[in-house]
């Protein structure tokens, strides 16, 4: 545990201190270029932090890397990780959107919806969030939180397993700070975290929250004149029967999926 808390520490100063690090040394530099410069710092924040991070955990072997899933050929499972994660963007979106409304303010919105409207913005929302928050918080995070079920309270037992996974989405959804996101990414954070149990690798993790966050901008190019924090309806002009039946025929996909993948993984 206390190695969990300190990567969870330790990311969050690296992102603050890239934060401040461009806010100061290099936007002023900037002033004349001719980019929004909320999208820009971001984006150059959110790249220095990205390196810094990925080379910290991985040069000091917090997050182990090898070739050995890439290995063992596991293009069954990626494919219906694939399929699973754009079968679940509906079903996901339309649960979370029965939390009422004040649970799930977006202190981000105007922000976001910057940066899904922009390509420079996919940097920082469809390549670096997935890469980065999968190392650490899969990569290390969970994986330190597995050993400390395991050597505290004897052998790793599914319960105690779960018990770490849902430590590691609390940390996930935490690390968000923004109430939009924060239901969202604990339930993420629980899914992301059986497919690193079950596998010993971020790569299906990876590859999931690539395609999850690529669909907010699939979704934002495609509807640009309804706002990015708009409710689902507001995507299918209100009506709600096209709607409910797409929820659950996406149900209908992910749910044989998520049984599949259960049965074909092997614990890690």
């Amino acid at each position: 545990m206390k190695h969990a808390l300190i990567f969870v520490g330790l990311f969050l100063v690296i992102q603050a201190l890239s934060a401040l690090l461009v806010q100061f040394a290099i936007m002023p530099f900037l002033k004349g270029v001719g980019y929004d410069h909320v999208i820009l710092h971001t984006v150059l924040s959110t790249i220095l932090y990205s390196i810094i991070t990925i080379a910290i955990f991985i040069g000091l072997k917090w997050c182990p890397v090898s070739g050995n899933y890439i290995a063992s050929k596991p293009m069954s499972v990626l494919g219906l990780v694939s399929v699973l994660s754009i079968a679940l963007v509906l079903p996901s979106t339309w649960t979370l959107e029965l939390l009422p409304d004040e649970w799930t303010k977006d202190l981000l919105a105007e922000t976001f919806d910057k940066l899904l409207r922009s390509p420079e913005g996919y940097i920082v929302i469809g390549l670096a969030a997935p890469l980065v928050e999968e190392v650490v918080f899969r990569g290390a995070i969970l994986r330190k939180l597995l050993e400390w079920m395991a050597d505290s309270f004897g052998e790793l037992t599914k319960q105690k397993a779960w018990i770490a996974i849902a430590i590691s989405a609390l940390f996930f959804a935490a690390i968000h700070l923004n109430p939009a996101q924060i239901p969202h990414a604990f339930l993420g954070g629980i899914l992301l975290g059986w497919l690193y149990y079950r596998t010993g690798s971020i790569i299906p993790g990876i590859l999931f929250h690539w395609i999850n966050n690529s669909a907010a901008f699939l979704f934002a190019w495609m509807f640009p004149n309804v706002k990015t924090d708009a409710h689902l309806i507001e995507y299918f002009g209100g009506n709600t029967t096209a709607l409910n039946v797409l929820v659950i025929v996406s149900t209908c996909i992910a749910i044989p999926c998520i049984w599949q993948l259960n049965r074909i993984m092997k614990r890690a």
